[in-house]
């Protein structure tokens, strides 16, 4: 083909000197001089060559999964990486009957009693970050307000009390609604008179910040400014666009983002706990995950984290309940401010703890009952418990009937995965993706003897 002489409409004769796309297209030097690169079938005597019609393939068009299967596909697919969806968490829960009745008894003490506070003692994946999303689902059902967070030595590390601050401030969750963050709880007491002026008697210093942002909101119109106030609050920033709505007659107060604030940080979150009760809430509940990256701190950064986690500790607890000295929490050099915003508050707050050798100093903190360290040996009963949850949401997701080979597995599982457990051979996170392991080898083989599946797990398990 190439050197063959052709005839194009528009340009006149010429020769081919190259083809490109398997023959598709030619490049063309005309006798004009001209050289271009057209499709084969502009040229005179060039027609593309008829193929046959083929019939098109039918169109798929898969069955939508009805709502309950596909939620238990989604609940699944959570389960095989360890861990409870949080819709779920009651029912997918191992064991933990202690531990739950304390945390129940600390929420009602915090509600009656004005704070209460609990830290969970446990090894990598026994369960801490599930303890804290329980608690979270638990203080909504009895309507607290739930500010949760999870550390990171890099990004959230436990020394920085005041990004600890904000963080929990802008994953505040309601019980009611899905709004998160302190905006919509400041809107709610902007909006009362009555609850402004219960505000200010409460607040135990001059200028509070709660209460000028109260003030503040009441006046102000302006969306843009509303935001930027409400974000003041939870990031210490202050913007010009909020010098128009500051109330007359006060001293504009500082939210300290470094330095001794420790207290300032603990004060603000127990006058968070007020504006709840005043609102109709129950409290404010504080959740800290991951606080095992203090044991990874420098030893220059470990006195800073302290502070923060003591003074919400003595924020919580009171004077006469808490095991930490107010007087060894120092003030900051431009302001003083008390540990606790006064009558009426309602804190409850746990955070979570890896042993090691350089963790938090809690028994210089908390008494007994309020360090739960968890056991990682549960009995059969509760693994078989969970397990036949496990079997009817697997059923469900997959859509087949349970038959005998479910049922013994559910029934003899139970008791290897609690001797895994007891040999150390298994975490509770171990547990959750083992049990979903086990009915997908019985769903996706139908010749899978079970008796056979299960000597092979003990045989694992010893």
């Amino acid at each position: 083909m190439i050197g063959e002489t052709v005839e194009h409409p528009q340009y006149g004769r010429g020769q081919v000197i190259a083809q490109y796309r398997n023959g598709a297209e030619w490049l063309v030097r005309f006798e004009n001089g001209l050289r271009f690169r057209r499709p084969r079938q502009e040229f005179n005597g060039q027609h593309p060559e008829e193929k046959p019609l083929i019939a098109a393939a039918p169109s798929y068009a898969p069955i939508p999964m009805p709502p309950t299967q596909w939620d238990a596909r989604q609940l699944i697919e959570v389960l095989r990486v360890g861990v409870a969806p949080a819709q779920h968490i009651r029912e997918l829960t191992i064991g933990l009957e202690k531990e739950r009745a304390s945390l129940s008894e600390g929420l009602v003490q915090a509600h009656s009693g004005g704070g209460a506070v609990r830290a969970i003692i446990g090894e990598y994946g026994y369960g801490k970050s599930h303890i804290v999303e329980l608690t979270a689902r638990e203080a909504l059902d009895r309507r607290f307000l739930v500010a949760a967070t999870s550390l990171d030595l890099l990004e959230l590390p436990p020394h920085r009390a005041f990004d600890i601050y904000g963080s929990l401030m802008r994953n505040l969750r309601y019980p009611d609604s899905d709004e998160r963050g302190l905006g919509p709880l400041l809107e709610e007491i902007a909006s009362v008179p009555r609850l402004r002026e219960t505000l200010k008697d409460l607040a135990s210093v001059e200028d509070d910040p709660l209460t000028v942002t109260a003030t503040a909101l009441s006046k102000i119109t302006s969306s843009r400014q509303r935001t930027a106030w409400e974000n003041w609050l939870m990031g210490g920033r202050r913007v010009t666009l909020m010098n128009r709505a500051t109330p007359r007659g006060i001293r504009f107060p500082s939210i300290y983002r470094v330095g001794n604030n420790a207290r300032q940080i603990a004060y603000l979150l127990s006058g968070v706990s007020v504006l709840a009760r005043l609102a109709g809430y129950s409290g404010l509940c504080i959740l800290i995950d991951e606080a095992e990256s203090y044991s990874l701190l420098n030893a220059y950064q470990r006195p800073k984290a302290s502070l923060f986690f003591s003074g919400v500790i003595h924020a919580a607890l009171g004077e006469d309940g808490s095991q930490v000295n107010g007087a060894d929490l120092p003030q900051h050099r431009f302001r003083d401010y008390p540990l606790s915003y006064g009558d009426r508050q309602s804190l409850f707050f746990l955070f979570t703890v890896t042993r090691s050798d350089n963790r938090m100093p809690l028994e210089d903190w908390l008494g007994e009952d309020q360090i739960l360290e968890l056991d990682p040996h549960h009995s059969p009963q509760e693994i078989g418990h969970f397990l036949e949850g496990v079997m009817n949401y697997h059923a469900q997701a997959y859509g087949y009937e349970i038959d005998e080979r479910q049922r013994q597995i559910r029934r003899g599982a139970a008791e290897h995965l609690a001797l895994g457990m007891r040999n150390n051979r298994l975490s509770i996170r171990g547990v959750v993706r083992l049990a979903v392991e086990l009915f997908d080898l019985l769903y996706l083989y139908a010749e899978y003897n079970a008796a056979t599946l299960l000597d092979e797990l003990r045989n694992q398990m010893r």
